[in-house]
């Protein structure tokens, strides 16, 4: 029999799967996330779940946008941003071209951009939002803005999985950021232990699995967002029924020469 105080059952610290590792790698559920308020946005909450107090290069969030939501004004400094849409529609205005954002909708946009933010539905609209100082690189133009659907990119065979490349960071370099989704089915994994200089945000957009993570074996699900710092070891498998997918953000294209 489960003792309760009051109405907070006594067994809620047992069955918590949020885990923070400082310095090699953190496991954020959806359930374990707080809400925070961002001054540009009315009617939106947002879950933090990267930021430099992490030891992180950049900063995401999983947006919250209530029906009438979005930004207070358009969004406009030096920062390069991605947006994914998780759940529901929005409707993304660029540079004063406004575009609708449906499920799996995604934009890149480089420093000085102007964009903002509309929930004009009746439903509630779930985004993914990194922000990052760019990296520019002499000799080497800043690419124009991405606006497109995840529907609309080609799946690449990748190791043992496919691979979507939202951003084309191996054709252009001067894109210093990756966004790609990767598409497991049910049993397949990578083929070695990766670990490497980049770091990354990972978000489970579908199905379940098991990550492998500086020598923890993590089960991690649906809506689940992993940090992992550079040079962790890493792998991963997928379990259950459904086929996996995870949208992970990594940097990339540039000499990792800080601090030298």
């Amino acid at each position: 029999m489960s003792v309760k105080t009051g109405a907070v059952d006594a067994d809620v610290t047992t069955r918590n799967r949020a885990l923070t590792k400082p310095g090699l790698y953190a496991i954020l559920p959806r359930g374990a996330r707080v809400l925070s308020t961002i001054p540009s946005f009315v009617n939106t909450s947002a879950q933090v779940m990267t930021t430099p107090a992490l030891g992180a290069r950049f900063s995401e969030y999983e947006l919250l946008i209530q029906p009438g939501g979005g930004t207070r004004a358009p969004i406009h400094d030096d920062f390069e941003h991605f947006l994914f849409v998780i759940e529901g529609e929005v409707t993304f205005t660029l540079n004063d071209k406004a575009h609708a954002f449906t499920q799996g909708g995604f934009a890149w946009l480089p420093p000085g951009s102007r964009f903002a933010l509309t929930n004009g539905s009746g439903e509630l609209t779930r985004m993914l939002w990194l922000r990052r100082r760019y990296e520019p690189v002499e000799g080497v133009a800043v690419p124009a803005p991405i606006v497109s659907n995840e529907k609309d990119v080609v799946a690449e065979p990748e190791d043992t999985y496919v691979e979507k490349h939202l951003i084309p960071y191996d054709h252009e370099l001067g894109f210093d950021m990756a966004f790609n989704l990767l598409i497991f089915d049910p049993g397949i994994y990578f083929s070695y232990v990766e670990s490497h200089i980049m770091e990354h945000g990972l978000y489970m957009l579908d199905g379940r699995g098991v990550y492998y993570l500086n020598g923890d074996y993590i089960e991690v699900q649906k809506d689940d967002y992993i940090y992992m710092a550079p040079y962790v070891p890493q792998f991963f498998y997928a379990t259950g029924w459904e086929t996996g997918r995870y949208i992970l953000y990594k940097d990339i294209n540039r000499d990792y020469v800080a601090g030298l």
